[in-house]
């Protein structure tokens, strides 16, 4: 019995080592060139819900919103209500917390506008309620490469 738990011991540490584990924080993406971009230095680390809009595929055209590793389909009405209900309850958990959106430069803009409609109506906001939502880009014109 010894030697077959060694055994299954063994592959269980093969396994966990060769094994790649996916980022939940973020998606590689090709941010949008900003020129005026702030490089914002931040004093204090708030809370960050972020969005990544991406294809599904690489060279794909189908979009998707992915956080921490979840995927919400633009055009699925349930997805885009589980989205919400997720920012409702990060607003309900970190009420001074920032949304952070992060878009691949080739996602067209009627995408970001599903996206943003979903947070206006999902969390209330008027004039009686704000939410801090900040948008990645990079800074480096197209063709630098990031630091």
């Amino acid at each position: 019995m010894t030697p077959m738990i060694d055994c299954v011991m063994l592959l269980l540490v093969f396994f966990m080592v060769t094994s790649k584990f996916k980022s939940t924080e973020a998606d590689i993406l090709s941010l949008a060139y900003a020129r005026n971009a702030d490089s914002e230095e931040r004093a204090e680390e708030k809370a960050r819900f972020v969005i990544n809009v991406r294809f599904e595929e690489k060279g794909g055209s189908k979009v998707i919103f992915t956080v921490q590793g979840m995927v919400f389909d633009p055009e699925s009405r349930q997805a885009m209500d589980r989205l919400g209900e997720n920012l409702r309850g990060f607003r309900f958990q970190e009420p001074n917390g920032e949304i952070m959106v992060r878009v691949d430069r080739n996602v067209e803009y009627g995408s970001v506008k599903k996206l943003q409609k979903v947070m206006r109506d999902k969390l209330g906001v008027g004039k009686e309620r704000e939410l801090k939502v900040s948008y990645s880009v990079d800074p480096n014109p197209p063709g630098e490469i990031s630091q």
